[in-house]
């Protein structure tokens, strides 16, 4: 595979799947590299990654690690990429609505897993390896609807931002600035600074309770809602749009 006409940062991603040394197996390889890194990332953030601290995880040098990625941007590509672990084989169902709610299941899951994705800029459409593996079983979970490539594409569009924007949402809840927090005080918050005059529809959800209770993020209930909101939609779509042959 020729990837010399692709983007950098694309042939470093691909380049890596390439990567095969012969003769022993060295005592670093790229995939220890990679996952050190990650590990400090799960367990600190990602600002705590640097070719340094992966290096002293390891038990080498940060100028060994060189040798393998070239600057802190590359091992950050290749972080976000080794970690979009491979999307499992389509579930064994004719039912696409099942297949599709899974997938974005599994991607929610896999930002709740490695929050720090959701500091990788988004710099153009998929075309990482990882990236295409989560693309192409999703659209196989869609190829049941009858719906031109066109829509399908727009679909996992729309669920992977709904996905990321919900994850990045559950996970900035979770860890508040503890002197802005507003946890078991946001309808007393709201009572003070509204009024029924100036917010007559605030008021009603006011005086309704529901916003004296919890404000943690319900994986079930918020995202579930929103998700079984977009695949209605979805549903209604293929009924007007699908080829019923």
């Amino acid at each position: 595979m020729d990837i010399s006409h692709l983007p950098p940062s694309l042939q470093v991603l691909w380049t890596s799947k390439q990567h095969h040394r012969r003769g022993p197996r060295p005592a670093l390889t790229l995939d220890a590299v990679v996952g050190a890194a990650i590990d400090i990332a799960d367990a600190d953030g990602l600002g705590a990654v640097s070719m340094s601290r992966v290096a002293e995880r390891l038990g080498f040098t940060p100028m060994s690690l060189y040798r393998y990625v070239k600057s802190k941007d590359e091992l950050l590509l290749l972080m976000a990429d080794a970690a979009n672990e491979a999307p499992p084989s389509p579930p064994a169902t004719d039912d696409w609505r099942e297949a599709i709610e899974q997938w974005a299941r599994l991607v929610f899951a896999t930002f709740r897993r490695h929050p720090w994705l959701l500091q990788v800029p988004v710099n153009g459409p998929p075309a990482g390896p990882s990236q295409l593996r989560w693309m192409e079983a999703g659209l196989q979970n869609l190829a049941g609807t009858g719906l031109h490539e066109g829509r399908k594409l727009q679909i996992i569009q729309l669920l992977h931002g709904y996905v990321r924007g919900e994850a990045q949402l559950s996970n900035d809840l979770a860890h508040p600035d503890p002197a802005e927090s507003t946890a078991g005080q946001y309808g007393a918050i709201i009572r003070t600074v509204t009024a029924p005059e100036t917010h007559p529809a605030l008021t009603r959800m006011l005086s309704s309770g529901l916003l004296d209770g919890p404000t943690e993020y319900d994986e079930d209930i918020d995202f579930g809602f929103g998700l079984g909101t977009i695949l209605d939609g979805v549903a209604l779509l293929v009924d007007r749009e699908g080829f019923h042959g």
